[in-house]
Protein backbone atom coordinates (compact mmCIF):
# COMPACT_ATOMS: atom_id res chain seq x y z
CA UNK A 1 0.00 0.00 0.00
CA UNK A 2 2.87 2.34 0.82
CA UNK A 3 4.29 1.96 -2.66
CA UNK A 4 0.93 2.91 -4.19
CA UNK A 5 0.66 5.96 -1.93
CA UNK A 6 4.21 6.96 -2.89
CA UNK A 7 3.41 6.64 -6.62
CA UNK A 8 0.19 8.60 -6.16
CA UNK A 9 2.13 11.31 -4.33
CA UNK A 10 4.63 11.56 -7.17
CA UNK A 11 1.80 11.79 -9.69
CA UNK A 12 0.12 14.56 -7.72
CA UNK A 13 3.38 16.49 -7.45
CA UNK A 14 3.97 16.10 -11.16
CA UNK A 15 0.47 17.42 -11.81
CA UNK A 16 1.14 20.48 -9.67
CA UNK A 17 4.39 21.17 -11.49
CA UNK A 18 2.69 20.81 -14.85
CA UNK A 19 0.09 23.34 -13.76
CA UNK A 20 2.72 26.03 -13.07
CA UNK A 21 2.54 28.46 -16.01
CA UNK A 22 5.63 29.16 -18.10
CA UNK A 23 5.28 32.85 -17.23
CA UNK A 24 6.35 32.01 -13.69
CA UNK A 25 9.92 31.94 -14.96
CA UNK A 26 11.84 35.10 -14.04
CA UNK A 27 11.70 37.89 -16.61
CA UNK A 28 13.41 37.94 -19.00
CA UNK A 29 14.13 34.37 -20.09
CA UNK A 30 14.48 34.86 -23.85
CA UNK A 31 15.71 37.51 -26.32
CA UNK A 32 13.93 40.89 -26.42
CA UNK A 33 13.07 42.74 -29.64
CA UNK A 34 13.60 46.50 -29.68
CA UNK A 35 11.60 48.12 -32.48
CA UNK A 36 13.12 51.23 -34.08
CA UNK A 37 10.70 53.05 -36.46
CA UNK A 38 13.50 54.50 -38.62
CA UNK A 39 16.07 52.92 -40.91
CA UNK A 40 19.66 51.89 -40.25
CA UNK A 41 22.04 54.80 -39.69
CA UNK A 42 19.32 57.15 -38.41
CA UNK A 43 19.59 58.92 -35.04
CA UNK A 44 17.07 56.41 -33.64
CA UNK A 45 19.21 53.53 -34.86
CA UNK A 46 22.36 55.11 -33.41
CA UNK A 47 20.62 55.51 -30.04
CA UNK A 48 19.29 51.94 -30.10
CA UNK A 49 22.73 50.50 -30.84
CA UNK A 50 24.32 52.50 -28.00
CA UNK A 51 21.71 51.32 -25.49
CA UNK A 52 21.22 47.72 -26.59
CA UNK A 53 24.54 46.34 -25.34
CA UNK A 54 24.39 47.64 -21.74
CA UNK A 55 20.67 46.81 -21.56
CA UNK A 56 21.40 43.27 -22.74
CA UNK A 57 24.06 42.93 -20.04
CA UNK A 58 21.69 44.25 -17.38
CA UNK A 59 18.85 41.91 -18.33
CA UNK A 60 20.95 38.89 -19.19
CA UNK A 61 19.32 38.42 -22.59
CA UNK A 62 20.11 39.55 -26.15
CA UNK A 63 18.46 42.78 -27.31
CA UNK A 64 17.62 42.43 -31.00
CA UNK A 65 17.22 45.80 -32.74
CA UNK A 66 14.67 45.67 -35.56
CA UNK A 67 14.30 48.63 -37.95
CA UNK A 68 10.73 49.13 -39.16
CA UNK A 69 10.52 52.51 -40.94
CA UNK A 70 7.51 53.82 -42.78
CA UNK A 71 4.56 56.23 -42.80
CA UNK A 72 6.27 58.74 -40.50
CA UNK A 73 7.04 56.01 -37.92
CA UNK A 74 3.44 54.86 -37.53
CA UNK A 75 4.27 51.42 -39.00
CA UNK A 76 6.85 50.69 -36.32
CA UNK A 77 4.59 52.11 -33.63
CA UNK A 78 1.69 49.92 -34.78
CA UNK A 79 3.98 46.89 -34.60
CA UNK A 80 4.64 47.55 -30.91
CA UNK A 81 0.96 48.25 -30.23
CA UNK A 82 -0.03 44.88 -31.73
CA UNK A 83 2.63 42.83 -29.90
CA UNK A 84 1.97 40.60 -26.90
CA UNK A 85 2.20 42.53 -23.58
CA UNK A 86 4.87 40.25 -22.17
CA UNK A 87 7.95 42.50 -22.18
CA UNK A 88 9.59 40.77 -25.14
CA UNK A 89 8.68 43.40 -27.74
CA UNK A 90 9.66 46.96 -26.81
CA UNK A 91 9.76 50.16 -28.81
CA UNK A 92 12.29 52.97 -28.94
CA UNK A 93 9.71 55.36 -30.37
CA UNK A 94 9.83 59.07 -31.16
CA UNK A 95 7.63 62.14 -31.02
CA UNK A 96 6.75 61.33 -34.65
CA UNK A 97 4.64 58.30 -33.79
CA UNK A 98 3.82 59.14 -30.18
CA UNK A 99 2.44 62.67 -30.64
CA UNK A 100 2.88 64.34 -34.05
CA UNK A 101 1.26 61.75 -36.29
CA UNK A 102 -1.66 61.06 -33.90
CA UNK A 103 -2.13 64.85 -33.57
CA UNK A 104 -2.93 65.04 -37.28
CA UNK A 105 0.41 65.16 -39.08
CA UNK A 106 -0.16 61.74 -40.68
CA UNK A 107 -3.43 60.40 -42.05
CA UNK A 108 -4.94 57.07 -41.03
CA UNK A 109 -3.32 56.60 -37.60
CA UNK A 110 -5.03 53.53 -36.13
CA UNK A 111 -3.83 53.64 -32.53
CA UNK A 112 -4.14 55.85 -29.46
CA UNK A 113 -0.63 56.43 -28.06
CA UNK A 114 -2.04 57.21 -24.61
CA UNK A 115 -4.13 54.03 -24.36
CA UNK A 116 -2.41 51.46 -26.55
CA UNK A 117 1.10 51.72 -25.12
CA UNK A 118 2.77 51.38 -21.72
CA UNK A 119 5.49 53.97 -21.05
CA UNK A 120 8.78 52.80 -19.54
CA UNK A 121 10.85 56.01 -19.56
CA UNK A 122 11.75 59.04 -21.59
CA UNK A 123 15.12 58.36 -23.19
CA UNK A 124 16.72 61.29 -25.00
CA UNK A 125 16.27 64.40 -27.14
CA UNK A 126 17.89 65.79 -30.27
CA UNK A 127 18.35 69.12 -32.11
CA UNK A 128 18.14 69.99 -35.80
CA UNK A 129 20.16 71.98 -38.35
CA UNK A 130 19.34 73.47 -41.78
CA UNK A 131 21.63 71.96 -44.43
CA UNK A 132 21.96 72.39 -48.20
CA UNK A 133 23.68 70.73 -51.13
CA UNK A 134 27.16 72.22 -51.55
CA UNK A 135 26.24 73.61 -54.99
CA UNK A 136 23.40 75.71 -53.55
CA UNK A 137 24.47 79.35 -53.51
CA UNK A 138 23.60 80.07 -49.87
CA UNK A 139 25.77 80.07 -46.77
CA UNK A 140 23.34 81.49 -44.24
CA UNK A 141 19.63 81.06 -43.54
CA UNK A 142 18.75 84.56 -44.85
CA UNK A 143 20.65 83.84 -48.07
CA UNK A 144 18.73 80.58 -48.45
CA UNK A 145 15.39 82.34 -47.97
CA UNK A 146 16.37 84.98 -50.53
CA UNK A 147 17.44 82.31 -53.02
CA UNK A 148 14.18 80.36 -52.75
CA UNK A 149 12.12 83.55 -53.08
CA UNK A 150 14.00 84.47 -56.25
CA UNK A 151 13.40 81.01 -57.74
CA UNK A 152 9.84 79.92 -56.87
CA UNK A 153 9.17 76.23 -57.51
CA UNK A 154 12.78 75.49 -58.48
CA UNK A 155 14.00 73.85 -55.28
CA UNK A 156 13.06 70.70 -53.37
CA UNK A 157 13.44 70.24 -49.64
CA UNK A 158 13.65 66.81 -48.05
CA UNK A 159 12.58 65.51 -44.67
CA UNK A 160 13.46 62.25 -42.95
CA UNK A 161 11.51 62.63 -39.72
CA UNK A 162 8.95 64.80 -37.95
CA UNK A 163 11.45 67.50 -36.98
CA UNK A 164 12.44 67.90 -40.61
CA UNK A 165 8.81 68.09 -41.69
CA UNK A 166 7.89 70.63 -39.00
CA UNK A 167 10.89 72.92 -39.33
CA UNK A 168 10.71 72.80 -43.11
CA UNK A 169 7.00 73.58 -43.07
CA UNK A 170 7.56 76.39 -40.60
CA UNK A 171 10.11 78.08 -42.86
CA UNK A 172 7.93 77.68 -45.97
CA UNK A 173 4.93 79.17 -44.14
CA UNK A 174 6.77 81.90 -42.21
CA UNK A 175 8.49 83.30 -45.30
CA UNK A 176 5.90 82.35 -47.96
CA UNK A 177 8.40 80.22 -49.85
CA UNK A 178 7.54 78.06 -52.86
CA UNK A 179 9.57 74.84 -52.69
CA UNK A 180 8.51 71.20 -53.11
CA UNK A 181 8.50 68.94 -50.05
CA UNK A 182 9.97 65.45 -50.64
CA UNK A 183 9.39 63.22 -47.58
CA UNK A 184 11.60 60.17 -46.92
CA UNK A 185 11.09 57.21 -44.57
CA UNK A 186 14.31 58.01 -42.74
CA UNK A 187 17.05 60.66 -42.67
CA UNK A 188 20.01 58.71 -44.16
CA UNK A 189 18.44 58.22 -47.64
CA UNK A 190 17.31 61.86 -47.61
CA UNK A 191 20.86 62.98 -46.87
CA UNK A 192 22.18 60.70 -49.62
CA UNK A 193 19.89 62.41 -52.11
CA UNK A 194 20.89 65.81 -50.72
CA UNK A 195 24.54 65.03 -51.35
CA UNK A 196 23.80 63.81 -54.90
CA UNK A 197 21.67 66.88 -55.67
CA UNK A 198 18.31 65.15 -56.14
CA UNK A 199 17.06 67.50 -53.39
CA UNK A 200 18.69 70.80 -52.53
CA UNK A 201 17.98 71.36 -48.83
CA UNK A 202 16.55 69.86 -45.65
CA UNK A 203 16.39 70.18 -41.90
CA UNK A 204 18.30 67.19 -40.49
CA UNK A 205 18.93 65.98 -36.96
CA UNK A 206 22.44 66.69 -35.72
CA UNK A 207 23.45 63.06 -34.93
CA UNK A 208 22.82 61.87 -38.49
CA UNK A 209 24.15 64.89 -40.35
CA UNK A 210 27.14 66.13 -38.34
CA UNK A 211 29.75 63.83 -39.92
CA UNK A 212 28.66 64.87 -43.44
CA UNK A 213 28.80 68.54 -42.48
CA UNK A 214 32.33 68.13 -41.10
CA UNK A 215 33.41 66.20 -44.20
CA UNK A 216 32.20 69.03 -46.43
CA UNK A 217 29.64 66.83 -48.21
CA UNK A 218 26.79 69.19 -47.25
CA UNK A 219 26.73 72.74 -45.88
CA UNK A 220 25.03 73.89 -42.68
CA UNK A 221 23.37 77.30 -43.00
CA UNK A 222 21.76 77.78 -39.59
CA UNK A 223 20.47 76.34 -36.33
CA UNK A 224 16.69 76.86 -35.84
CA UNK A 225 17.29 76.78 -32.09
CA UNK A 226 17.86 79.31 -29.32
CA UNK A 227 21.53 78.40 -28.90
CA UNK A 228 24.38 77.08 -31.01
CA UNK A 229 24.94 73.35 -30.85
CA UNK A 230 28.09 72.20 -29.02
CA UNK A 231 28.94 69.75 -31.82
CA UNK A 232 28.47 72.43 -34.50
CA UNK A 233 29.74 75.56 -32.76
CA UNK A 234 30.58 77.28 -36.05
CA UNK A 235 26.94 77.22 -37.25
CA UNK A 236 25.05 80.39 -36.20
CA UNK A 237 21.50 80.36 -34.88
CA UNK A 238 18.63 81.94 -36.79
CA UNK A 239 18.54 84.74 -34.21
CA UNK A 240 22.21 85.53 -34.81
CA UNK A 241 21.39 85.80 -38.51
CA UNK A 242 18.57 88.24 -37.81
CA UNK A 243 15.67 85.77 -38.07
CA UNK A 244 13.10 84.90 -35.38
CA UNK A 245 13.74 81.62 -33.57
CA UNK A 246 11.12 79.04 -34.65
CA UNK A 247 9.06 77.15 -32.03
CA UNK A 248 10.95 74.27 -30.39
CA UNK A 249 10.11 71.25 -32.54
CA UNK A 250 13.09 69.12 -31.54
CA UNK A 251 12.85 65.36 -31.46
CA UNK A 252 12.68 63.03 -28.48
CA UNK A 253 12.45 59.33 -27.72
CA UNK A 254 10.56 57.22 -25.21
CA UNK A 255 10.90 53.53 -24.39
CA UNK A 256 7.52 51.85 -24.54
CA UNK A 257 5.82 48.46 -24.42
CA UNK A 258 2.36 47.28 -25.50
CA UNK A 259 -0.54 48.30 -23.25
CA UNK A 260 -1.24 45.97 -20.31
CA UNK A 261 2.38 44.91 -19.91
CA UNK A 262 2.72 43.91 -16.21
CA UNK A 263 3.92 46.63 -13.84
CA UNK A 264 6.73 44.47 -12.47
CA UNK A 265 8.21 44.16 -15.98
CA UNK A 266 7.84 47.88 -16.67
CA UNK A 267 9.41 48.75 -13.30
CA UNK A 268 12.36 46.45 -13.97
CA UNK A 269 12.91 47.95 -17.41
CA UNK A 270 12.63 51.50 -16.06
CA UNK A 271 15.16 50.80 -13.33
CA UNK A 272 17.73 49.35 -15.73
CA UNK A 273 17.22 51.93 -18.47
CA UNK A 274 17.47 54.92 -16.14
CA UNK A 275 20.63 53.51 -14.57
CA UNK A 276 22.16 53.03 -18.04
CA UNK A 277 21.21 56.53 -19.23
CA UNK A 278 22.71 58.07 -16.09
CA UNK A 279 25.98 56.12 -16.35
CA UNK A 280 28.94 58.22 -17.43
CA UNK A 281 30.11 55.98 -20.31
CA UNK A 282 26.69 55.94 -21.98
CA UNK A 283 25.97 59.60 -21.22
CA UNK A 284 29.31 60.61 -22.76
CA UNK A 285 28.78 58.45 -25.85
CA UNK A 286 25.31 59.90 -26.41
CA UNK A 287 26.44 63.51 -26.01
CA UNK A 288 29.31 62.93 -28.43
CA UNK A 289 26.71 61.72 -30.93
CA UNK A 290 24.54 64.82 -30.45
CA UNK A 291 21.93 63.02 -28.34
CA UNK A 292 20.96 64.39 -24.91
CA UNK A 293 19.87 61.78 -22.32
CA UNK A 294 16.58 62.49 -20.51
CA UNK A 295 15.75 59.52 -18.23
CA UNK A 296 12.50 59.72 -16.28
CA UNK A 297 10.03 57.85 -14.13
CA UNK A 298 7.22 55.95 -15.82
CA UNK A 299 4.73 58.58 -14.64
CA UNK A 300 6.82 61.44 -16.03
CA UNK A 301 6.95 59.72 -19.42
CA UNK A 302 3.15 59.34 -19.46
CA UNK A 303 2.64 63.02 -18.59
CA UNK A 304 5.23 64.20 -21.11
CA UNK A 305 3.46 62.32 -23.91
CA UNK A 306 0.16 63.96 -22.96
CA UNK A 307 1.69 67.44 -22.81
CA UNK A 308 3.57 67.04 -26.09
CA UNK A 309 0.45 65.76 -27.83
CA UNK A 310 -1.26 69.08 -27.10
CA UNK A 311 1.83 71.01 -28.29
CA UNK A 312 1.90 69.12 -31.59
CA UNK A 313 -1.85 69.52 -32.15
CA UNK A 314 -1.19 73.27 -32.14
CA UNK A 315 1.91 73.01 -34.34
CA UNK A 316 0.17 70.81 -36.94
CA UNK A 317 -2.84 73.15 -37.06
CA UNK A 318 -0.94 76.45 -37.05
CA UNK A 319 1.58 75.37 -39.72
CA UNK A 320 -1.00 73.44 -41.73
CA UNK A 321 1.30 70.41 -41.78
CA UNK A 322 0.27 67.11 -43.36
CA UNK A 323 2.06 63.97 -44.52
CA UNK A 324 0.03 61.59 -46.69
Amino acid sequence: MKIFRWIAGLAAAAGLLAAVPATAQPYPNKPIRLIVPFGAGSASDILARILSEPLSQALGQPIIVENKPGNNTTLGTEFVVAAAPDGYTLGLLTNSGLVASPAGLTSGVRYDPAKDLSYISLVASVSYVWVVNIDVDARTAPELIKLIKANPGKYNYASGNTGGIAYGGQMMNAYQLNATHVPYKSTPPALADLISGHVQMMVADVPTSQSMIRAGKIRAVGMPTAQRHPLLPEVPTFAEAGLPTPPDMGGWWAAVAPANTPDEILDRLNKELVRILESEPVKSKLLQSGIVPMPSTRQQAVQYQKDQFQVWKTIVKDLNLKVE
